[in-house]
């Protein structure tokens, strides 16, 4: 799998509330939006000249709640992005929407001002689970969002989360069930990471019976993955489904090294051989665009060693996985002598697989993935 031409992302922080499992940078308060949005077109324009000469054919706006923002807002933004960058005709534009903000109304204006496509963060459809992680809409109003995209001429993506409080196997293939049933094109389905949340974490010690046990998430994982297969979606990455052609081509760019540059707090990129993020705090992000220059956290450059390894651990992610010779060479060439025989115990325990000339994942290797991946970060 490849990625022809660059990605764009847009971080948006602005939430209505904090979701218990959310570990990403995020506010409740909107009242700095305007500065905001006025900082990313200033870091927009002090990257257009050293994007001159590329082309983009992804946009993704993430967060936070894009959807949250009045449709306008988004508009503008789409535009002066288009202005500053060369974004392709075709391109993949991204909105992530939470089912409370998707109206018809809206979506038309998204549909509008440029976005083709809606990641809409379902998370589950019973409503006791929504409630336990302090989701603002219900099953009923996430179905409605899925019924409104569904005739919108969208491409439409929804996510789930396996292992929430109070989920049950028969209530997790309820979820995934009126998720496909909903008309989506691509599914991402994540595994609730308690440790990012104090919360959860201290509530799942205290009350380990509300949460399914680990090897229950392991069989609905495996499960999931053959009922979605059985309902045309492929399995393309780690957490990622899609019908033939609508895989994510923006988060391809990070799993396949591709250029990307990223606006916003806490914003990270790869480009020209360097990994580059934004801090993240607010202010400091704000402060720093308001004085005319990038709020950077880092600038590093990524050596020829540096990018093997990098292309290994990102590149298994994908269902195709990495040319074997290119694996089997940083594997015999490690500092941790350890490394090749693990490798080898690996494909013999089918946690990983050869096929034909490169290396992937087994479809239960995906459940022990992270230890794996470690090996290589």
């Amino acid at each position: 799998m490849t990625a022809a031409g660059a990605g764009l992302y847009a971080h948006l922080p602005y939430c209505a509330s904090r979701c218990g499992y959310c570990a990403f940078v995020v506010t409740t308060d909107g009242s700095s939006r305007d500065r905001y949005l006025a900082a990313i077109e200033r870091e927009a324009a002090l990257l257009q000249e050293e994007a001159a000469a590329v082309g983009f054919d992804s946009i993704y706006l993430g967060g936070g709640t894009p959807s949250l923002l009045p449709p306008a807002s988004i508009a503008r933004l789409l535009a002066a992005l288009r202005s500053r960058f060369g974004v392709e005709d075709g391109a993949e534009v991204t909105l992530e929407a939470n089912p409370e903000d998707v109206r018809p109304a809206a979506v038309s204006a998204w549909r509008d001002g440029g976005v083709n496509r809606v990641s809409v963060g379902v998370q589950s459809l019973s409503d006791a689970e929504l409630e336990a992680v302090g989701r603002r809409h219900d099953a009923a109003r996430a179905r409605e969002a899925l019924a409104t995209l569904a005739g919108s001429g969208l491409s439409v993506s929804g996510d789930l989360i396996l292992g929430l409080p109070d989920q049950t196997a028969s209530s997790f293939r309820a979820s995934l069930a009126g998720l496909v049933e909903g008309g989506v094109e691509h599914v991402s389905v994540y595994l609730l990471e308690t440790e990012k949340s104090k919360t959860i974490e201290e509530d799942r010690r205290r009350q380990p019976a509300r949460y399914l046990p680990d090897d229950a998430q392991a069989e609905l994982w495996l499960e999931m993955g053959e009922t979605l297969a059985a309902r045309g979606f492929g399995h393309y990455e780690i957490s990622n489904w899609s019908r033939p052609g609508r895989e994510a081509r923006h988060n391809v760019k990070y799993w396949t090294r591709s250029a990307t540059l990223g606006l916003g707090v806490s914003a990270h990129e790869l480009w020209a051989g360097r990994r580059r993020a934004n801090v993240s705090n607010l202010e400091q992000y704000l402060g720093a665009l308001e004085q005319g220059r990038r709020p950077l956290a880092f600038d590093l450059s990524v050596d020829a060693a540096e990018a093997v390894r990098e292309e290994i651990f990102l590149g298994l992610r994908l269902a195709a996985g990495v040319p074997s010779a290119r694996i089997e060479a940083y594997v015999v060439g490690a500092e941790d002598v350890r490394l090749w025989n693990d490798y080898e115990a690996w494909i013999a325990e089918g946690i990983l697989r050869r096929a034909g000339d490169r290396v992937c994942f087994t479809e239960r290797g995906y459940l022990v993935s992270n230890e794996v991946l470690s090996r290589f970060v």
